[in-house]
């Protein structure tokens, strides 16, 4: 007999709302360190509750976001097109501008064909969900964005982790399931969105070329990152244009819009566009995100004081760092560079005593990061000076001894693994 169960009727009584109340409900006023307000765009600097404060906690890596020319290509966009696609690119029809953003990402990419998607998260979820199925297997590094879990979730492939930035666990594993899969499907990222590491992407590509596996490569936040140009995992280690098959990036960090993307192949590209669920039957990007992103790709490769300045400031801060013997995680080449705190009040504590005193820096906290090792996520931009740099983690440390908070030093870093 099937054991009967108690209905729910209202949202309040489910467990996941319970769940929520214990963790967030009591987040209130000064004492949540979520959803803040910047009023202005976030360079290095934003406006803040009346006033102006450093702000270390953006995306906009190349501080293409609130820059004269790219908004200026907006506008002129919105003036051309409008501010909306209107529909799926399939049916309501192409725009010249979309098409010229995708032909120069497949360029910098070194790929033979792009497409364009309206998130970078949907991007992930549509193409791992719908790349592989039953009877494929996916193997994703343990540190992997939620929303390729997701897309693994979606795709009912028979998914499994591997140690993070491990591609000698990653080959033990293939050398006895590989014969059991049609199609596998390897998951990792350029630079890993908590630690700031880069993953060693050459010995991935030699063990998807070993075992018959398709690379894919989420480029979020190594794109206009690393590299002499900005041009992420494969300038940075002088790689092939093909030897990753799946290039996956975002429009909404470096590039200073929102969207995502997928590089690749001329036959992979090519039929996504005409089957790929997340494209086929969504919106298409919106004409003054695609000239923003249009105009900040071609600043980015024309202007190299852009990745000079980037480069200067992550040494800044490495530097800097390195004198108060803050613990940086396996940060320390990438512009997210983390601070370990530990203790998850704790790095909302100093968050919020820093938001006080000028200087905006968010907490990541579990499940974003293990039990243990919540930090503080400093992300710096090529608009930062040095100066502020340095006037930062100075704050950080007189933050931390008013509060009676120990920062862990760099020797004391865990070695467990981040939970997904």
């Amino acid at each position: 007999m099937d054991e009967q169960v108690t209905p729910i009727t209202r949202f309040e009584d489910t467990p996941e709302f319970h769940a929520y109340q214990e963790r967030y409900a009591t987040l209130i006023g000064d004492h949540n360190p979520y959803f803040i307000i910047h009023d202005s765009p976030l360079t290095d600097k934003s406006y803040m509750d009346g006033q102006w404060v450093l702000n270390f906690g953006s995306y906009n890596y190349a501080g293409m976001s609130g820059r004269k020319e790219v908004q200026e290509a907006a506008i002129e966009a919105i003036r051309k097109y409008g501010t909306s696609a209107s529909g799926s690119r399939l049916l309501a029809g192409e725009k010249t501008l979309t098409q010229t953003l995708e032909r120069e990402l497949a360029a910098w990419k070194h790929t033979e064909d792009a497409l364009v998607l309206v998130g970078g998260h949907s991007t992930n979820v549509t193409f791992v969900g719908n790349f592989v199925g039953p009877g494929d297997l996916i193997l994703y590094d343990s540190y992997i964005h939620n929303s390729v879990v997701e897309g693994c979730r979606l795709s009912h492939a028979t998914a499994r982790p591997f140690p993070h930035n491990d591609p000698e666990a990653l080959d033990r594993i293939l050398s006895t399931r590989r014969g059991k899969f049609a199609k596998v499907l390897i998951c990792i990222e350029g630079v890993y969105s908590m630690d700031g590491d880069i993953a060693p992407v050459p010995d991935f590509i030699r063990v998807k070329e070993k075992y018959g596996c398709f690379l894919m490569v989420d480029e979020a936040h190594s794109t206009c990152v690393i590299g002499q140009t900005g041009g992420g995992v494969d300038e940075y280690f002088g790689l092939k244009g093909d030897e990753i098959d799946i290039k996956m990036g975002t429009l909404s960090k470096g590039l200073g819009a929102c969207g995502g993307y997928l590089c690749g192949s001329r036959n992979l590209i090519e039929y996504q566009r005409y089957l790929l669920p997340g494209f086929v039957f969504s919106v298409g990007i919106a004409p003054p995100l695609a000239a923003a992103a249009l105009e900040s790709l071609r600043l980015i490769q024309r202007d190299p004081s852009i990745m000079a300045n980037m480069r200067r400031n992550i040494a800044c801060f490495m530097e800097e760092a390195g004198k108060h013997r803050f613990n940086t995680c396996l940060a320390g080449k990438t512009a997210i560079l983390p601070i370990l705190v530990g203790g998850d009040n704790e790095a909302g504590d100093l968050s919020i005593a820093m938001r006080k005193k000028g200087v905006f820096v968010p907490p990541a906290v579990y499940p974003a990061v293990p039990r243990g090792q919540a930090r503080l996520r400093f992300c710096v931009t090529a608009a930062h000076q040095p100066e502020q740099i340095a006037h930062a983690l100075n704050l950080l440390d007189e933050c931390a001894r008013e509060l009676g908070i120990q920062l862990p030093e760099p020797a004391s870093l865990p070695a467990a693994d981040k939970q997904q």
